[in-house]
């Protein structure tokens, strides 16, 4: 099974980010609303361990297990420096990439809802922010307050910013559910230095709220926009969620200062599939009605909601129906789809000139499927097996017979044997 990441920045400029689905019940370790820490030490030193930009190897063994598994429900990770953070609808979670230790857990602190399914496969990784100097990573949970008498239970959102080293909470919230959005999806789309955007819903049916870092409280309320996600002070997402109209569909950036639109990149669609690629960058594949090629497939600026300049004046993809791409170091490196024709081609973000490209009929290359792209390496796999390519050159670094890691950085990368499994972090060795 192929895992959506995105590399370079990451998944995150944010460091590096990765969405991973598995099963659907929920767990994890920890007390009710407090840090958790295993017996025998609660933390790793960065000093015990040795980083390769980019690493070329794993070990085999020890694999340690992070998140998810057979009834643990659906997580989303985040690699940062030796740490691990993962969050579930109803835990986050840092845990050891050098020895594999739970460095803490917390829980909601009210009491969890649990008939609804939160969480996309795109979205909803651990996002960080700066709380009086500290690192901290920001959890939504889905809460319920129990109601008396005639008094109806009351759904809330408990969001909490919890000390990335320490997993002390630094700060605790509730805010309120957007009307007729009682039961719906929830996620953090992503924040910024004043501003945390909370969405939900789905693509046909959206709320998109913004809650000011300071006061705690909803700034603003946008209702039929959908974010997907958030880079510098942008939200990227769909407009016009609200409309049971076919061609309705926008592609949109809102300040987060104040939730006012930014950018429109297309509008009177009829779909639309967003995702953060990194360094500034977003894929936008949208079907437009009534022209003679409905997909339209691009690579826009999140600034801006354009295509960067030298882009288009190179050409270098061409008119696209399916595109994905991952912010490397020196490259961008894409898998595009020209209607039945496919390749995997990378570009020099500095002119926008093509550095190298494979192409489904080559008959001297067999196209590679990626999996995720850190800084110099592209890691991917073919019939053969897994391969890591050189961003800048396209030829291949390490071959071998194993499959290639869901997300890396200097010091792991993250693999799931299956769907059943857990997802675990092999260390880097090479």
């Amino acid at each position: 099974m192929r895992f959506l990441t995105h590399g370079g920045r990451i998944v995150l400029p944010v460091g590096l980010a990765l969405s991973l689905v598995t099963a659907c019940s929920r767990g994890g370790d920890g007390g009710q609303g407090g840090p958790h820490s295993p017996k025998g030490g609660d933390k790793s030193t960065a000093a015990a361990a040795k980083a390769y930009d980019p690493p070329l190897k794993f070990q085999e063994q020890p694999a340690y297990d992070v998140a998810g598994g057979e009834g643990q429900g659906r997580w989303f990770i985040e690699l940062k420096d030796t740490t691990a953070y993962a969050i579930s609808d109803d835990e986050v979670r840092a845990v050891s990439l050098l020895d594999g230790k739970r460095l803490w857990s917390v829980k909601p602190q009210g009491q969890p809802t649990r008939n609804i399914t939160y969480g996309t496969d795109d979205n909803g990784r651990p996002h960080f922010v700066e709380v009086g100097g500290q690192t901290a990573v920001l959890a939504a949970f889905s809460v319920t307050e129990p109601g008396t008498g005639t008094t109806p239970d009351r759904p809330l959102i408990e969001l909490t910013a919890v000390a990335a080293d320490s997993g002390k909470r630094l700060w605790t919230t509730t805010v309120e559910r957007p009307e007729g959005e009682e039961e719906s999806e929830l996620y953090i789309a992503g924040a910024d230095a004043t501003t945390a955007v909370l969405t939900f819903g789905d693509d046909t049916h959206a709320v998109t709220v913004g809650v000011s870092l300071a006061t705690r409280k909803t700034a603003w309320t946008d209702k039929g926009f959908y974010a997907s996600f958030v880079d510098s002070t942008i939200a990227i997402g769909r407009g016009g969620a609200n409309s049971f109209i076919g061609g309705s569909a926008t592609v949109e950036g809102r300040k987060l200062a104040d939730g006012t639109k930014a950018w429109t990149y297309k509008d009177h669609l009829n779909s639309t599939k967003l995702s953060l690629v990194g360094g500034g960058l977003f894929t936008a594949v949208v079907d437009v009605p009534f022209e003679s090629d409905t997909g339209v497939a691009a690579l826009l600026s999140t600034s801006t909601g354009k295509q960067p300049a030298g882009l288009l004046a190179t050409k270098a993809l061409g008119h696209l129906t399916d595109l994905s791409c991952w912010s490397g170091e020196g490259a961008v490196v894409c898998e595009a789809d020209k209607g039945l024709d496919k390749q995997v081609v990378a570009l020099d973000p500095e002119n926008w000139t093509q550095l190298w490209s494979i192409a489904e009929d080559d008959k001297t290359r067999l196209m590679p499927d990626i999996s995720t792209v850190f800084h110099t390496a592209v890691y991917c796999s073919t019939e053969n097996g897994s391969v890591i390519l050189d961003a800048r050159t396209g030829k291949d670094k390490v071959a071998d017979g194993g499959d290639p890691p869901s997300a890396v950085n200097e010091y792991a990368g993250l693999f799931r044997p299956s769907l059943i499994d857990p997802i675990q972090a092999h260390r880097a060795a090479g």
